[in-house]
């Protein structure tokens, strides 16, 4: 049963990703490409150590921005204080951060299943989401 579960889960995270992928890109009111995020791995086994990978582009350069996290009570956190580093955009728009998500496990805000992260710039503006599931690590039997 729990195989099915993650097989499902895997299916709907993989064609999800493809159609984040595939989408015509989303442009501003100017007509230039907007930002965008993405999560390196996607599939996060829960542990106290996990970590998440996350890379932005289109961003302006210089631009410093925050990542938010909505707990499975629904509240909205920034964790940046778990960034390293902290983002912020190069010369060309890009950046790449890791946030050491175990504390969130190991304080039970994180359950298996489906979440976004989002990006937001310092006024809180949200400017683009990405998609990250959880999932348990598969307990051994005893001999």
């Amino acid at each position: 049963m729990k195989r099915v579960l993650y097989g499902v889960m895997a299916a709907i995270l993989v064609v999800g990703l493809v159609g984040f992928t595939t989408m015509a890109p989303s442009e501003t009111a100017a007509g230039e490409l907007g930002p965008k995020v993405m999560v390196a791995n996607p599939m996060v086994k829960m542990d106290k150590k996990a970590k998440i990978t996350i890379v932005g582009t289109g961003f302006n350069p210089g631009q410093e921005v925050s990542l938010l996290f909505t707990s499975i009570d629904g509240v909205v956190a920034d964790i940046g204080y778990a960034l390293k580093p902290q983002p912020k955009a190069n010369k060309i728009g890009a950046w790449v951060t890791t946030w050491s998500c175990g504390r969130y496990i190991s304080k039970k805000l994180i359950k298996e299943g489906a979440y976004a992260i989002t990006v937001a710039d310092s006024d809180y503006n949200i400017l683009a989401h990405a998609p990250v599931a959880f999932y348990k690590a598969k307990e051994k039997k005893k001999k």
